[in-house]
């Protein structure tokens, strides 16, 4: 009887063992096919990898900021698209907040509305005056249909990623964005696609690609990116 229990546990032991090891390369087969967490973009509007519209507007402070320029500091610069009647935007304020600070973006909240429900939503949520400009005209030069919205600026005045945001994860994802050369997530996820694709093609299977297919498929990959 010991030793019939003995051979039986460890039957089960290698039963465990086999199930740990085919639930591990589930998760990893579905950590390959789960999206990223990113951006969300419009798709409408001024597209990233353009111009941003130049506007001169008035900030809550009185003075005034030029929004697609080129910066005199060198930093990029984040504009984030607000409204005292969007809850979203004023949970995440203070986490937009800190990300500015973090990764040393200047920061501008653009709101349309009444100016002193703005104002009172900025001392609401120690926003510096001169960085909240009310200033409807920015969001009808962006195309701006659903908040809370950002749209990130380079030093030269271009669009260097933008997209609705609802967590720092999507707000990271508009720097990382900026890093990679991918403008939005429908963009990494399209040259991801389009790698995959062209690797499956490119050669027989068990087989690694030719450098002459290395190069198509980086090329291809290059003018994604630049789209």
């Amino acid at each position: 009887m010991l030793l019939v229990s003995q051979v039986m546990l460890w039957v089960a032991v290698v039963a465990l063992a086999v199930a740990v090891l085919a639930l591990a390369r589930q998760v990893g087969v579905l950590h390959e096919r789960i999206a990223p967490v990113g951006a969300l973009a419009l798709g409408r509007g001024p597209q990233t990898g353009e111009s941003a519209p130049r506007l001169t507007v008035r900030t809550l402070a009185g003075g005034t900021v030029e929004i697609g320029g080129p910066l005199p500091d060198g930093p990029l610069r984040l504009l984030f698209f607000v409204s005292p009647t969007c809850p979203i935007c004023k949970s995440l304020l203070p986490t937009v907040r800190a990300f500015a600070q973090s990764e040393r973006l200047d920061l501008l909240l653009i709101g349309d509305g009444d100016a002193e429900q703005q104002r009172q939503m900025a001392e609401r949520h120690a926003v510096e005056l001169e960085r909240f400009a009310n200033a409807p005209e920015v969001g009808r030069a962006f195309q701006v249909a659903k908040l809370p919205y950002a749209v990130l600026v380079s030093a030269t005045g271009v669009i260097a990623a933008q997209g609705l945001v609802n967590s720092r994860e999507h707000l990271e994802s508009l720097a990382v964005a900026e890093e990679t050369g991918y403008g939005s997530i429908q963009a990494y996820l399209k040259a991801r696609d389009l790698s995959q694709s062209l690797a499956r093609s490119a050669a027989p299977p068990g087989e690694p690609p030719s450098l002459r297919e290395q190069t198509i498929l980086q090329e291809r990959l290059d003018e994604e990116r630049i789209s």
